[in-house]
C-alpha cells in the first residue's frame, strides 16, 4: 500500500515540489483550500488539505491525504458534505454556496465556498478544488446592521405615529371648540358654508337654529365661572345626544350655540329646539353642594330664496328670532317666518 502510494504522489505534493511559488501559494493562503479526489461508485478522498484547513481538522495535510471524506469531515456536516461534491460531479461546472456550521448553535459560523471540477480527456470528474472562505464576521456585521435598523425603523415609526397623533390632535383643536368639544366659530362656519352652496344647487330645505342659555350669566357671576365652564360642558352632551348625525353643531360664542340641519324645514328644527329644550331642562347638574337647572331659548330660520341671498342673511334671521326668544321671556322658540315677521313654535304647529 505504502508503495502504490509513492508511485501516486498527490497532485498538490508534486506542484509544491515543482514550483516554489505555489508552494508559497499554498502554505499562505489565508481561506480553507482542498482538493478532493473523486472515486469509483461515488466515493471522495482527501488529496490534500492547506495550513487553516489542517488547523481546523487538526491533522496535517499528509495524515489527511488518501482518506475518505467520512474520516475527515464530521459527522454531523457529512451529509451536506457529499451533498455539494456529488452536485459538482454531476453538473461538471464551478459550484458555489453559503453554508453554516459550528458546535455552539448560539454562534455559528459562515463559510462561503466555492468548489470547481478537473474534468480529464474522457468527461469524468477526477479531483475537486474547493476554496472556503469565512464570512462570519461579515454576517454578523450584516445581523448587527439588520437588528440596528429594525431598532431604528421601530423609533422612526414609533416617532412617526406620535406625530401623527400630534398632528391629529393639532387638527382637532383647530376646528374644535377646547371647553365644549363642539366645532368652534371658524370651522362651524366652514361646513355650513359648503352646505348652504349644496342647498342652492339641490333645492332641498335647509334651516339654522341659533340657540343661548337663558341667565348664564348668573351662574358665572353666583357659582364662579369653574361652574359656568362645566354647565357648558355638560349642555355640550346634550346636543351630541339630541342631535342628527348629519347636523353641524358649533359654539357660537360664548353660551350661545348654532345648528345647521340640512334637509330640515322650520318645523322639524322648532321639534329639535324643544327636544333640546326638554333634555336641557331634565339636566340635572351638580358643582359641588349646589344642583344647576338651566333653560334654553332658541331661535329657527329655514332657508329662503327670497329673504337669504347668503348664508349670513339666514343665521341673522335666526339669531333676531333668538333675540326676540329671549324678549318674551326666555325658555321659548321663535321661528323667523320668509316674510320676516315671527311666531312662536307653537303658531307654527297649530
Amino acid at each position: 500500500m505504502k508503495i502504490l502510494r509513492n508511485a501516486q504522489r498527490p497532485l498538490v505534493n508534486a506542484l509544491r515540489r515543482r514550483y516554489a511559488i505555489f508552494d508559497g501559494l499554498w502554505q499562505r493562503f489565508p481561506d480553507n483550500i482542498f482538493l478532493i479526489r473523486c472515486g469509483d461508485a461515488g466515493r471522495f478522498y482527501v488529496e490534500a488539505i492547506n495550513p487553516p484547513l489542517e488547523a481546523m481538522f487538526g491533522m496535517t495535510s499528509e495524515e489527511a491525504c488518501g482518506k475518505p471524506i467520512e474520516e475527515v469531515v464530521p459527522a454531523d456536516y457529512l451529509p451536506a458534505v457529499l451533498a455539494r461534491y456529488q452536485e459538482c460531479v454531476a453538473s461538471r461546472a464551478p459550484l458555489s454556496y453559503e453554508e453554516i456550521g459550528a458546535a455552539d448553535q448560539a454562534n455559528p459560523q459562515y463559510w462561503l465556498t466555492i468548489m470547481v471540477p478537473a474534468v480529464d480527456g474522457q468527461g469524468r470528474v477526477e479531483y475537486i478544488l474547493g476554496i472556503s472562505r469565512d464570512i462570519t464576521l461579515i454576517r454578523q456585521a450584516e445581523e448587527t446592521l439588520r437588528q440596528a435598523n429594525e431598532v431604528l425603523e421601530k423609533r422612526v415609526a414609533e416617532r412617526t405615529a406620535a406625530l401623527e397623533a400630534a398632528n391629529q390632535r393639532l387638527r382637532e383643536l383647530a376646528i374644535h371648540d377646547g371647553l365644549t368639544g363642539l366645532y368652534n366659530r371658524r370651522h362651524f362656519f366652514e361646513l355650513a358654508e359648503h352646505a348652504f352652496r349644496q342647498t342652492l344647487r339641490s333645492g332641498f330645505d335647509l334651516s339654522v337654529v341659533m340657540v343661548d342659555l337663558d341667565s348664564f350669566k348668573r351662574i358665572n357671576d353666583s357659582l364662579g365661572h369653574a361652574a359656568g365652564d362645566l354647565v357648558l360642558r355638560e349642555i355640550a352632551g346634550v346636543f351630541r345626544l339630541v342631535m342628527r348625525e348629519s347636523d353641524i353643531v358649533g359654539r357660537y360664542g360664548g353660551e350661545e350655540f348654532a345648528v345647521l340641519m340640512s334637509s330640515a324645514g322650520a318645523q322639524e328644527a322648532c321639534r329639535l329646539a324643544e327636544r333640546l329644550q326638554n333634555a336641557v331642562a331634565d339636566s340635572r347638574i351638580q358643582w359641588r353642594d349646589t344642583a344647576i337647572q338651566c333653560t334654553l331659548s332658541a331661535g329657527v330660520a329655514q332657508y329662503s330664496p327670497q329673504c337669504d341671498a347668503s348664508l349670513d342673511a339666514l343665521i341673522e334671521r335666526a339669531d333676531v328670532a333668538l333675540f326676540e326668544a329671549k324678549s318674551r321671556g326666555r325658555n321659548c322658540i321663535v321661528v323667523s317666518r320668509p316674510d320676516t315677521s315671527l311666531c312662536s313654535s307653537r303658531e307654527l304647529f297649530s
